[in-house]
């Protein structure tokens, strides 16, 4: 049954149902979450406790030992050998040696925050609002968070269970994915890879997952792909590349849109991407991804930024963009990600905002209330042959910038409209709640608030979209009273040579007339 609205009450529960097993508790799955999948592997499957094999050496043999979690190697389309070649073409210029040691510059610069904490009481201590947390390292490296999660999540001597784990990477490198590849255990794995894919891919998507079959685990995520806006300044490009060394994100500079005034703006294309994993409401994880690059060391969304928000008991929240308190946790996952979803959807919607709003305003000179170029500045009249092929690069540039951006603006509404008629069944318990929460806005508020800001995406589409239509129907103007000026200039140019020749043979004529009577 499909959504009426953001009614998510409406929608039919089968065959989209919660388990109950997820709130009921799985524990017995608990201690397999410290087994790292590429050095436990199929012995996990076979249940034996100590048996392990032995670490990888290359990351080639990393990344064919990490995507077997898929278990795919009979299939002949797998999913594993597309998804391999995103994490090949980003990874292999690393080297797990250069990662196990710690000492290059490449693995040594702040990246990532990790929360690890449990409801539960912690060596007869009472559970309290913020639970038990592990000691924070603050801001960690590459080498770091690989020593962080090489940790045991249950039953770690002199820590409290890392029950729920939060992760938060700024720019994901090379290092920090061959670090989550070294250390996920099965049931992150299977999840992480095509994960991982969709972020390097710039893919946007969300859903939610709960494979049908063996062991009840559930998958949260999702990924926006988006375009920024920024002005002054030098270019700031993704120092991070893969194939043919290009940057994972593309950066450039707008050529033609400072025609009257000087103008010096870039784009930037980023990613954010979230994932909430787990095999209960007591056990899970999330990660969020968010590209950060083109904001420079004055980032807000830095990792150093984040740790120096701390004042006294409140610690701001990285995945929320510091909207939570971290010590006021949400405990269960579901809520947890429609939080971040909500947070971080209105995060994109003021970027491409701002990206439209400060188009326009460059443009309105030339587009405001004008539906021919007679109404422009200069009427086409007394507009010079250069001054329209410069207004035409400069309609074509902001077309194209428009139509990239009006692209990833639908694909942020068609996956949430997707969302709503067959996923959004596995939250319809929460959202039939209406039970109020001091911590954290009721999961049925979020649904509306989220439905309110698709909304506005629709509204900036349909502008966006009117606008593109006014710059391409103006440029193909422009490009028909060139190509008539072009073909008059062409004209008269054959004219003119015909014009020369005929007046070179009446004056040879004459020339030679001449030489003959004397």
């Amino acid at each position: 049954m499909e959504l009426q609205g953001h009614n998510l009450s409406a929608v039919a529960l089968s065959p989209y149902e919660w388990s109950v097993e997820f709130s009921k508790g799985q524990p017995k799955a608990y201690r397999p979450q410290n087994a790292p999948w590429v050095t436990k592997g199929p012995q996990e499957e076979s249940g034996s406790e100590t048996a392990q094999r032995r670490s990888p050496t290359t990351v080639d043999e990393l990344i064919q030992r990490f995507l077997t979690v898929l278990g795919d190697s009979r299939m002949p389309h797998k999913p594993s050998r597309y998804q391999s070649l995103e994490l090949e073409a980003f990874c292999k210029p690393g080297s797990l040696d250069v990662l196990e040691q710690g000492t290059e510059d490449c693995v040594n610069y702040a990246l990532a925050l990790l929360d690890d904490r449990s409801r539960q009481g912690y060596q007869a201590l009472p559970p309290t609002v913020a639970g038990q947390q592990r000691r924070s390292r603050g801001p960690l490296n590459s080498f770091q968070l690989l020593q962080e999660l090489r940790k045991k999540r249950y039953e770690c001597e002199g820590e409290p269970n890392a029950a729920r784990r939060l992760l938060y990477i700024t720019n994901p490198d090379t290092w920090a994915i061959l670090a989550l590849t070294l250390t996920a255990s099965r049931d992150q794995a299977f999840f992480l890879a095509d994960f991982f894919y969709k972020y390097l891919g710039n893919k946007t998507a969300l859903g939610i997952r709960v494979p049908p079959i063996g062991l009840p685990l559930f998958c949260l995520e999702f990924h926006f792909q988006f375009y920024v806006w920024q002005e002054g300044g030098p270019l700031k490009r993704d120092r991070r590349t893969k194939r043919n060394n290009k940057p994972v994100r593309r950066s450039f500079e707008l050529q033609h849109l400072g025609l009257d005034e000087p103008l010096k703006a870039y784009v930037h294309e980023a990613q954010i991407s979230c994932l909430v994993t787990g095999v209960d409401h007591e056990s899970w994880c999330a990660y969020l991804f968010v590209d950060t690059y083109y904001q420079g060391d004055s980032s807000c969304e830095d990792v150093e930024y984040y740790h120096s928000q701390r004042d006294g008991d409140m610690q701001t929240d990285p995945l929320t963009a510091g909207t939570l308190d971290a010590n006021l946790p949400i405990w269960t996952p579901r809520e947890y990600f429609l939080t971040i979803y909500e947070c971080r959807l209105k995060q994109v919607k003021h970027a491409v905002h701002n990206l439209v709003s400060r188009l326009l305003l460059k443009l309105e000179p030339y587009l405001h209330d004008r539906q021919s170029l007679s109404s422009l500045p200069d009427n086409d009249y007394m507009m010079s042959f250069d001054r329209k092929k410069q207004l035409q690069q400069m309609l074509d540039e902001a077309s194209r910038l428009l139509r990239q951006t009006i692209h990833s603006i639908c694909r942020i509404i068609d996956t949430w409209d997707r969302f709503s008629s067959r996923d959004a069944a596995y939250l319809s318990d929460i959202v039939r709640h209406r039970g109020a929460s001091d911590e954290s806005i009721p999961p049925f508020r979020l649904v509306a608030i989220i439905g309110d800001h698709i909304n506005d995406l629709r509204e900036l589409r349909l502008r966006a979209e009117e606008q593109q239509d006014l710059c391409v129907g103006l440029a193909r103007e422009l490009e028909m009273q060139i190509v008539m000026e072009d073909n008059q200039i062409t004209t008269q140019q054959h004219q003119t040579g015909e014009l020369v020749k005929v007046l070179t043979g009446i004056v040879f004529s004459s020339t030679h007339d001449d030489d003959r009577s004397v």
